[in-house]
């Protein structure tokens, strides 16, 4: 049976400032419930700008954008005709991890609970989750720790702990291994394969070739803005720069 379509784009065009300068164009892409994919290519290729699409961030907040065509997410339209709406279901489902994540200034364990507070989950609960989020990741047993005590590697688990933490079933994650030495990398990929097993849908953007080789279940390659390639295999070796 075919995995159900999370985010569909037809005929879609998305520009940045008054020249209205193409940042994408995407005739027609499909992206599946429940698998991972990898988004790759050059600087400014359009990685980071589909990913904030997909999270509902653009266009939004910007005044001079211009989009046409469509955008939906689960056949809601986030925009479709010229004009962009925010479907409370995207809020609900999905979250975007910056490249260089904002951490919150104290401990590992505030920079959890400010997540938890925000899913209304306080007390025991939302001790067990923030638990089991810093476990998946490596991170057990340093929750008292500051921010500034982390190292890069550490800094990107804790992200990305915050992003489990948040019960997202779509993770969109702008290079989630950034500033990472080789033993958090493998930590991030496992953590990302035990999401990916359990039905959550990771939609991630990368350099290297690594994390795309341990978890990428489809490859897609950007060049200015548009598709250049659609892998749908695990082989991503002609895909990473």
């Amino acid at each position: 049976m075919n995995a159900s379509v999370l985010y569909s784009m037809k005929e879609f065009r998305f520009s940045y400032g008054a020249e209205r300068t193409d940042a994408l164009v995407i005739p027609v892409l499909k992206l599946a419930e429940g698998t991972c994919v990898a988004l790759v290519g050059a600087n400014g290729s359009g990685k980071t700008t589909l990913l904030k699409l997909l999270n509902g961030l653009l266009p939004g907040g910007l005044k001079s954008a211009f989009y046409s065509g469509e955008l939906r997410f689960r056949g809601e339209a986030l925009c479709s005709g010229g004009a962009s709406s925010l479907p409370p279901a995207l809020r609900r489902s999905t979250v975007y991890m910056h490249q260089h994540p904002y951490m919150l200034s104290g401990s590992v364990a505030r920079n959890l609970d400010f997540v938890c507070r925000a899913r209304g989950i306080e007390g025991k609960k939302a001790a067990q989750v923030s638990a089991e989020a810093l476990a998946l990741v490596g991170l057990d047993g340093v929750s008292m720790r500051r921010k500034h005590g982390l190292s890069g590697g550490e800094t990107q688990r804790l992200a990305l702990a915050r992003v489990i933490a948040s019960g997202a079933e779509v993770l969109l994650l702008d290079e989630p291994t950034a500033s990472a030495d080789l033993s958090s990398r493998d930590l991030i990929a496992g953590a990302l394969s035990q999401m990916v097993k359990t039905g959550t849908t990771v939609i991630f953007s990368a350099h290297g070739s690594e994390l795309i080789d341990a978890i990428a279940a489809r490859v897609i390659e950007f060049d200015r803005g548009t598709i250049a390639g659609d892998s749908g295999s695990r082989d991503a070796a002609r895909y990473t720069s």
